[in-house]
């Protein structure tokens, strides 16, 4: 009887031991199917339009001294986090990284976010977020990977908001941006004479006071990129000019972009950034606006840039564009 009982202990102790490993284990094991185009990411995202894309926001993950930082996704101006992180996310999280994303700029219940003023997604939401990850990591700094305006929206909160610790550091190692709009959206050149011409202008105005205040900083020569990107010091600002001192920042642009048009517009001129082109890496990548964020291609540069001391051999991969347009010089 007694032989029983210390046999029945022992296997209650080992279930309870196995039970308690289980999900740390089982969360830094799996292995996440990463979508191999835009169209794929969307029908991955179709299942769960609210939820974190996969791999992320998995809050008991503690980063490793190969990946010391968490990286936080954050989406472009109408989309969110499922649908826009879906192929990066799963990605990184299969790199080792601690991966984590949230919607930003709009009402919880739409799947349309970043459409709300900048500034308040900036510092109400983005750096609130920014101390949740660190806090929940233990980690010092956080890298940042932004699509489109989650490239911007960022780069505000570090110049403005409470992106420096005490002792001087930044709370921000390494931004990229892919696709970025670094300096707004030129559309081909007509965007800044739009902002002054009627009945453009005020349609704009209207756009930006009727639930897209995103909408008209986006765009190029707005007041709101004259802020951003000047060297002229600013009230309430952290550091003057479009770099914050000590982080690297990579802006990756594609060609064949069809929203940052010129395509360099998504390039900053200044000694902290890398400014790249897709097709200068593989020619005959024609990933646009939307399908950049999901390419094979896009995806090695960014683990390179996360991981410069690994480097690895990038893929070129033939992509194809989400909305086909005729290549820009």
């Amino acid at each position: 009887m007694r032989r029983s009982r210390i046999a029945l202990a022992i296997v209650v102790l080992g279930i309870l031991a196995g039970c308690a490993a289980q999900p740390s284990t089982l969360v830094r094991a799996q292995r996440y199917p990463v979508p191999a185009s835009f169209g794929e990411s969307l029908f991955t995202a179709i299942r769960d339009l609210y939820g974190p894309p996969a791999g992320a926001n998995l809050w008991d993950c503690r980063p490793t001294d190969r990946h010391p930082r968490p990286v936080i996704l954050l989406h472009g101006i109408a989309g969110n986090m499922a649908d826009n992180m879906s192929g990066i996310s799963p990605f990184l999280a299969n790199e080792g990284y601690c991966v984590y994303a949230l919607n930003y700029g709009g009402d919880p219940q739409s799947i349309f976010g970043g459409v709300q003023d900048i500034r308040l997604s900036a510092i109400d939401q983005f750096g609130p977020f920014v101390e949740r990850v660190l806090a929940s990591t233990g980690a010092r700094q956080v890298d940042v990977v932004g699509h489109s305006e989650g490239s911007v929206m960022p780069r505000y909160w570090m110049r403005f908001g409470n992106s420096v610790h005490p002792d001087g550091t930044a709370k921000v190692n390494t931004l990229v941006g892919v696709a970025p709009a670094s300096n707004g959206a030129g559309l081909a050149g007509y965007a800044e004479a739009m902002q002054r011409t009627e009945p453009f202008a005020g349609l704009i105005r209207e756009l930006g006071t009727n639930g897209c205040g995103a909408c008209p900083q986006l765009m190029r020569g707005s007041d709101f990129f004259r802020v951003l990107n000047t060297a002229e010091p600013q009230p309430g600002e952290r550091f003057s000019g479009p770099a914050q001192p000590g982080v690297r920042y990579l802006m990756l642009a594609t060609s064949w972009d069809n929203f940052v048009v010129p395509y360099r517009d998504g390039f900053i001129d200044h000694p902290q950034f890398v400014n790249t082109r897709l097709q200068d890496v593989c020619p005959i990548n024609h990933a646009d606006h939307l399908a950049i964020i999901f390419d094979p291609t896009t995806l090695d540069l960014i683990a390179d840039m996360l991981d410069p001391a690994a480097p690895r051999a990038v893929r070129c991969v033939a992509t194809s564009p989400v909305f086909p347009a005729d290549a820009q010089d």
